[in-house]
């Protein structure tokens, strides 16, 4: 049950990244999001200044329950 509970609001957590475009991470890093989804998924995929490919969540969050320095906070 408290899976359940802790996903609830995780899907209730405001919407960041809304269209491909540059972002910055909480750590400060530039990401350029070449594709968003507004579902409640990982599907919202970009690549590092480096050219490393990752996935998101809407709301900016990599990770599912955590927060990280990778984690999409604003638009750049």
């Amino acid at each position: 049950m408290r899976n359940t509970a802790a996903f609830a609001n995780f899907v209730t957590m405001p919407t960041i990244i809304d269209a491909p475009g540059y972002y910055l991470t909480r750590g400060g890093e530039r990401v350029l999001i070449t594709k968003c989804t507004g579902a409640h998924s990982f599907g919202c995929t970009g690549t590092y200044s480096n050219g490393t490919l990752e996935a998101w969540h809407k709301s900016g969050r990599l990770y599912f329950g955590m927060q990280t320095v990778n984690d999409i906070v604003a638009k750049a």
